[in-house]
């Protein structure tokens, strides 16, 4: 499988990206931008892999040593600005130890060297004024990738220094996803909507990879009964319907947000769930 291949329901942006690889026009900065769900820091690292693989270059076939570092977060030249403390910021510190810091020497092992920003509007103001003279500057055999679902909140000087990628929704559901995966997760959605789960259903839900499908699922599949339960004239099973479907959204948007595990965040949701009332026994 090539790093394209796992990522859903973008072809337009997977086939701009490549365009620019295979015509050696990578630009020094690119701005992914979508909607929550959309597979921004996947595709970001998908490029750090098409532009490094040792056997593939433009494709990135996972299974190479450089591909393999890249996937597993642990190439010296691919590097992922991470947010920290209570308030999951990236601060200027790690702008200037990892990004900074390096700029002056040449890339270790890979052809190019690559940044990556899984949610840009976390820089601390500091820390974006820095980049941003990076940006104005940009070094050679370097790409900054930086993913967004708020492009608006960054500085307009940053955003004019990028080249903008829009992405289209998109979620574990894609259309092009595995149908077996489709089906795992579509099963553990029903569970998290029921009234009753096993000690094992955080475990699960986590050997998904932290996929947020279930979750979306079991909300929808709340709201649905609200809805029935509206029609069956049972106000108090529309009232009990709801609180779980918006138990389940603000799970999901916490996690969005603030970067949680989502196995520790799952356990406390259940938790949270079987403190509400039952769901209404209508379908």
């Amino acid at each position: 499988m090539t790093a394209w291949q796992s990522i859903p329901g973008q072809t337009r942006v997977i086939a701009q990206l490549q365009r620019a690889i295979e015509r050696d026009r990578t630009p020094h900065a690119y701005l992914f931008s979508g909607p929550k769900g959309a597979p921004l820091y996947d595709t970001a690292v998908a490029v750090a892999m098409a532009l490094n693989c040792l056997t593939a270059r433009g494709a990135g076939c996972g299974e190479c040593d450089a591909c393999v570092k890249i996937a597993g977060g642990f190439h010296p030249d691919v590097v992922t600005l991470v947010r920290e403390g209570a308030a999951q910021i990236v601060p200027i510190e790690n702008i200037r130890n990892q990004v900074i810091a390096r700029l002056g020497f040449p890339p270790n092992e890979a052809a190019l060297r690559v940044f990556l920003i899984e949610e840009a509007t976390s820089l601390a103001p500091p820390a974006a004024n820095a980049l941003l003279k990076t940006l104005e500057e940009p070094p050679a055999r370097t790409l900054f990738v930086l993913c967004t679902t708020a492009p608006e909140q960054l500085l307009p000087t940053i955003r004019s220094r990028c080249q903008r990628v829009r992405f289209a929704g998109g979620t574990a559901l894609a259309s092009d996803a595995d149908p077996a995966k489709l089906e795992r997760i579509a099963a553990l959605g029903t569970e998290l909507a029921g009234d009753r789960h096993d000690t094992t259903l955080p475990n699960r839900i986590a050997a998904e990879k932290g996929e947020t499908g279930p979750v979306l699922i079991a909300a929808a599949q709340a709201l649905h009964a609200r809805a029935q339960a509206a029609a069956a004239g049972d106000p108090d099973g529309a009232r009990r319907a709801s609180a779980r479907a918006q138990a389940v959204l603000a799970w999901h948007t916490a996690v969005a947000i603030h970067n949680a595990n989502p196995q520790l965040a799952i356990e406390a949701l259940i938790a949270q769930l079987a403190s509400l009332p039952a769901a209404s026994a209508h379908p």
